[in-house]
């Protein structure tokens, strides 16, 4: 539908001194000059003076909605002038509401460069927009009407190039997903059970029921939130990029890796003669690295990750390595009491970091992962230093040179 601009847009820029308001967020500058004082104070307010938001956008039947913060709501029509949910629009103004929204779509349309070149009209009642000369030239464009390009350039495309997220209320599976996302990203807060498994401890349990009661607690109140915001799904991971939703994982590897450290520290300062965590501790971060190598070797992935997806494993592997060399203990001689059962045992069944630093293993722990990323990551100097002080702690254990010389080796410290 092409209609010309109301009455009032129409007025010869003679009669009324022009007054430019230049948004905010987008930088677009509009001549306000032409429309009453209260229409001009609506401008102002949606334009200029604080932010807005977009939480979220769709197309119900044929109309459009665009959602804002405190659950606004506005509604642009094929046959109707734009509506606000929050504000009376019984004289046919556009709210300021109104106002931030058509700001919002003009700019998925306005190229970059004609920002500073150009100025816009917008209608009274907010249907349309006209481009009101440029500095060269007395040129007035066509109307815009914004219920025509949103039908013509099509919904998910101006959201994309809005940066909006898109999606229907109306739609009750996003409330699965929330409270399946919810739960998922929060289940990296629970102990880890392959751990918590062989402690028979009363206070280990209570420890246990506390830190499972306050997960508990967590997810439920996230899930009442998310329930009430969806738009929060974004922050949670599920509307977001591919990649990072990939950083999120990582993030929960990351995550594990550190309460498995947690566990161990915690059971050297409790263990009583007869139990050995060293065995669930090492089963546990093989695991850990085992998902790290799946996820680079993934078709997905393989030969194809960002930087930041490769900066993160690197620093997942580090991190590894040096609480390895931390818990590096040999659990007999630090132990308050002598525990018989370790007397027999070698330094490779009585030490975290010599069980997990195998020199007879095909693959050599965390290094078979390390290696497989690129080398722009590899020798990145952060990398470098952080690795070169690795190394020298190593060496002030009995760690296989063979294992030390490799890691030098894969991040360019050593040819």
């Amino acid at each position: 539908m092409t209609t010309p601009m109301t009455p009032q847009s129409q007025a010869n820029p003679q009669s009324s001194p022009p007054r430019i308001l230049t948004a905010v967020q987008t930088k677009i500058a509009y001549n306000v000059g032409t429309l009453s004082p209260t229409s001009q104070k609506h401008a102002q307010e949606g334009l200029c003076d604080g932010r807005m938001s977009m939480t979220r956008c769709y197309k119900h039947e044929d109309d459009y909605y665009f959602e804002l913060q405190e659950k606004i709501r506005v509604k642009v029509s094929d046959e109707e002038t734009p509506t606000c949910s929050s504000c009376s629009n019984s004289d046919g103004r556009a709210c300021r509401h109104i106002w931030w929204v058509n700001d919002q779509i003009l700019n998925t349309k306005v190229a970059p460069h004609d920002k500073s070149r150009a100025q816009y009209e917008i209608s009274r009642d907010g249907q349309a927009a006209r481009e009101n000369g440029r500095a060269s030239q007395e040129k007035e464009g066509e109307p815009f009407m914004f219920y025509d390009y949103l039908d013509e350039t099509e919904l998910p495309r101006v959201a994309k190039l809005g940066g909006w997220w898109m999606q229907d209320p109306s739609d009750r599976r996003d409330l699965m997903l929330v409270e399946q996302t919810a739960a998922n990203i929060l289940s990296a807060f629970e102990p880890c059970g392959i751990l918590s498994k062989q402690h028979g401890q009363d206070n280990f349990e209570m420890l246990q029921r506390e830190s499972q009661a306050l997960f508990a607690r967590y997810r439920n109140e996230m899930i009442r939130q998310v329930k009430s915001a969806p738009f929060l799904l974004i922050a949670l991971g599920v509307a977001v990029p591919e990649a990072e939703r990939d950083l999120l994982h990582l993030t929960k590897i990351h995550s594990r890796i550190e309460r498995i450290f947690f566990d161990f520290g915690y059971w050297r300062v409790i263990r009583s003669p007869n139990e050995s965590n060293l065995d669930a501790t090492a089963e546990a971060l093989h695991n850990e690295i085992g998902y790290l190598q799946s996820f680079v070797l993934d078709p997905r992935h393989y030969g194809k990750m960002g930087i930041s997806l490769q900066g993160r494993i690197v620093g997942i592997l580090l991190y590894t390595l040096e609480q390895l060399i931390v818990h590096a203990a040999d659990v007999h001689d630090s132990a308050a009491v002598t525990t018989p059962q370790y007397s027999g045992l070698s330094l490779k069944d009585r030490s975290l970091l010599h069980k997990m630093i195998d020199p007879t293993s095909q693959s050599m722990f965390a290094l078979n992962v390390l290696g497989k990323l690129g080398q722009e990551v590899l020798h990145n100097e952060m990398v470098q230093e952080k690795a070169e002080r690795l190394a020298d702690l190593l060496r002030n254990e009995p760690v296989p040179e063979v294992y030390i010389q490799e890691l030098e080796k894969l991040v360019g410290l050593v040819r």
